[in-house]
């Protein structure tokens, strides 16, 4: 399937560009090679500040019923970094899912919160499934989120809009450690008997320079946020609130940011009744991340780098069954068939945003180019977009509930990895002048 090229080659001045929607824009902002310069960093939180009674968004069970209160807490985490040519938001809601609606929502917010034109903002949802529900619009969207509330959707931008802002403005020199750990026995393949299943632990921390106290701890993790059934009528953050608690119990000057990685077909493992499902699989990670930052010695970021790209994807197919499925011009008033793919560069670590349900094998690969690459990768579903599933194209066929999530055909998601690639050529040929402390 041939992808919309952009009209114009990449602005040579290293400047982030804009093209309308129509086109497929390729927006690029970095330093010019060899060049070093400040980079700057700060954090913020909000809770979501919702309406009475809003209903959670995950389950088709629960028919858009209204919750019967708050479990623990929900709502929005912000890492700001700039540096003397770019601007990046990174946002992590304890969300479903984050469409293009919102995203567009909460990057117009950026300007009044003072950030400077062409910041990019990667916006991506934990995919708790007892998340706030009724900010999604689309028939689709309404099935699992209970119908659209403009209030509730009012409150979660300006949520993330507000922590956007704090962050921005909370900004000191940075440095940076990663590392990664494998946690066992915690996720499994809920696809495939015996299929990959990833349990990498990848963990960045960020610092002000010339401390020794984390002001970001950053984790990934790829195991579905659904320890808690349609049976949880309480707003939660599911098992990711319990690895943001946790962590910031061990850092207490830190906001803890978490990122649904690859979790396609990758299950959590279950023990225990109703909570303490999430206590189980959450207190865990959180040890495995303090653990492996122990020995940090984290390093000055030399430049930060962001590529965000529309993608035009197969004409939308919206499937019944194997056998079963709407026509495209049918398709296309559902589900969509472009998407906004992304890759931010910081120092040695490189962050894919995939703008779906990304598969653990899907993933892989990507964190094995960006390793070839002698990058540190992290990969981080439901950014900026949603498109469904993201599955190897051997497995669109099967009939399996999340091949028919795949609205776009069964060569998506390979789609979105080749560009994701691609994307990560453009940053890893950008010679960065960092010693940053990336551990394999």
């Amino acid at each position: 399937m041939a992808v919309r090229s952009p009209q114009s080659a990449v602005r040579r001045t290293w400047k982030r560009c804009r093209l309308p929607s129509a086109v497929c824009g390729l927006f690029l902002s970095c330093l010019p090679l060899g060049a070093w310069a400040e980079v700057t960093v700060g954090v913020a939180k909000e809770e979501f500040q919702l309406p009475a009674k809003v209903p959670l968004a995950g389950y088709s069970r629960r028919k858009g019923r209204p919750s019967t209160g708050r479990h623990d807490p929900v709502g929005v985490r912000a890492l700001v970094l700039q540096d003397e040519e770019t601007t990046v938001a990174m946002a992590s809601g304890d969300l479903l899912i984050v469409d293009e609606r919102l995203f567009a929502a909460v990057e117009r917010r950026l300007a009044a919160e003072g950030l400077p034109a062409g910041t990019t903002l990667f916006f991506s949802a934990t995919h708790t499934h007892s998340g706030p529900g009724a900010y999604g619009s689309r028939f689709l969207e309404k099935i699992s989120m209970g119908h659209f509330d403009p209030a509730v959707f009012d409150a979660i931008v300006s949520s993330a809009s507000r922590a956007i802002g704090h962050a921005y403005r909370a900004r000191r020199p940075a440095a940076m450690a990663c590392a990664c750990a494998s946690p066992d026995g915690l996720v499994t393949n809920r696809v495939e008997e015996g299929g990959f299943v990833d349990n990498e632990l990848p963990v960045c921390a960020f610092y002000e320079r010339g401390s020794s106290t984390p002001l970001a701890v950053m984790v990934a993790f790829a195991a579905h946020p659904t320890t808690l059934g349609a049976w949880n009528m309480e707003l939660s953050a599911d098992y990711p609130g319990v690895v943001i608690r946790e962590l910031e119990q061990r850092f207490p000057q830190a906001v803890a940011v978490f990122f649904a990685a690859s979790v396609g077909d990758q299950a959590p493992v279950k023990s225990g009744d109703r909570f303490e499902r999430a206590e189980f699989l959450g207190a865990p990670l959180a040890r495995h991340a303090e653990r492996v930052l122990a020995g940090a010695s984290p390093q000055p970021v030399s430049a930060v780098q962001a590529l965000q790209q529309r993608l035009l994807l197969p004409p939308a197919r919206l499937r019944f069954s194997r056998h079963v499925a709407l026509p495209s011009w049918l398709s296309r008033r559902f589900v969509d068939d472009d998407a906004t793919v992304s890759v931010v560069r910081i120092g040695e670590a490189v962050w894919f945003g995939a703008p779906c349900d990304l598969s653990a094998s899907l993933g892989r690969q990507l964190k094995e180019a960006a390793r070839a690459r002698g990058l540190f990768p992290i990969v981080a579903g439901f950014a900026n977009d949603y498109i469904g599933y993201c599955m190897p194209a051997a497995r669109y066929e099967s009939g399996e509930y999340e091949a028919l999530m795949g609205f776009n055909g069964p060569h998506a998601g390979e789609l979105v990895v080749a560009r994701l690639i691609e994307l990560l050529d453009s940053v890893a040929n950008s010679k960065q002048q960092t010693a940053n402390s990336v551990r394999p």
